[in-house]
């Protein structure tokens, strides 16, 4: 092959080169584009399944008829551990034949006397130890004791103690910006300012066959439910909570949102979920497997929600003004 054809070889092989390497790079390309999508996809379900499953994770469960049936700690018995492992050897101690010969008996004995004071030293500050976690443990004993029967007996002033001291409800930022609690004479009503219907997208994602995102605009009738199931959810969540921590038979849970005033033209909080939560009820329900706004029939509720509008305001079961 002469030089011409050398040439033209390297070329076509260079040309060859050049085109696998276009090709893997729009490979790449496009497989960085579907694994983009398929998160963006992935994110988007996210979001909407933890809307509307907030109900799902509850505080853990305090038994108050338990705790003020709870006996008392018990003093602690004498440490004598330390002691104990040294009064074989003081109990058999005697002079050896060589001792007595060169005098070592009393250095014997000495040493022996030294291990036991510093034993009984160590079991001193044992005692100490189980002394300060017995008065530890019988100071909340008493604090939980008397909690329990104050709660027990329906003192609002003890339920809200326990409900300042319950951090799940307000470091939840799903529900909303804040919860405000209401106690009087037995019964036990929440608000929650719940966010606007803008905590739901307003919009669709899947992954086309080509691998690429597609979005869409949600249907005003779908948007409008999940933002349902939204509000239903909280209150189910502010309610199981509640139950959770507190000896409850009942209790109020009141939602409430900024919505346009038609009247001021202007923004302002009004009440769109009002239910009476009863414990056996919920205790009841799968909460894992619900459908959050469908299982508000099994409670006594005010709600007035069309699929094409949305939530109008309400008058809540418990006024809050």
């Amino acid at each position: 092959m002469g030089w011409r054809g050398t040439l033209r070889s390297v070329n076509a092989a260079m040309r060859a080169a050049e085109r696998e390497a276009q090709r893997r790079y729009r490979q790449e390309q496009k497989e960085a584009i579907a694994a983009d999508a398929a998160q963006a996809v992935d994110d988007w379900e996210e979001h909407i399944r933890n809307l509307i499953t907030i109900h799902t994770s509850l505080s853990d469960t305090i038994d108050w008829h338990s705790v003020a049936h709870l006996g008392e700690p018990q003093k602690p018995a004498k440490c004598t551990r330390y002691r104990e492992k040294l009064a074989p050897a003081m109990k058999s101690f005697k002079p050896r034949f060589f001792d007595k010969l060169l005098g070592g008996t009393e250095k014997r004995k000495q040493k022996l006397i030294n291990s036991f004071l510093q034993a009984k030293e160590r079991d001193a500050a044992e005692d100490q130890k189980a002394l300060e976690k017995y008065r530890s443990d019988y100071a909340e004993w008493v604090s939980d004791n008397a909690m329990a029967r104050k709660l027990l007996a329906g003192d609002p002033e003890a339920m809200k103690e326990v409900v300042a001291e319950m951090q799940s409800l307000s470091a939840e930022d799903r529900i909303g910006s804040y919860i405000e609690f209401r106690f009087a004479q037995g019964v036990v009503h929440a608000i929650a300012e719940v966010h606007t219907d803008e905590v739901v997208p307003d919009f669709r994602r899947k992954q086309l066959a080509s691998g690429r995102l597609s979005e869409t605009k949600m249907p005003v009738g779908e948007f409008n439910e999940l933002y349902q199931d939204y509000v239903a959810s909280v209150a189910l969540k502010v309610a199981g909570d509640l139950f959770q921590i507190l000896p409850l038979g009942e209790m109020h849970v009141t939602c409430r949102t900024n919505k346009l005033d038609s009247q001021t033209g202007h923004m302002r909080p009004a009440p769109i979920l009002s239910v009476k939560f009863v414990r056996e009820t919920i205790a009841s329900l799968n909460l894992e497997h619900i459908d959050p706004s469908d299982s508000l029939r099994n409670f006594v509720h005010q709600m007035d929600f069309k699929r094409t509008k949305g939530f109008e305001a309400i008058q809540p079961i418990l006024p809050i003004t």
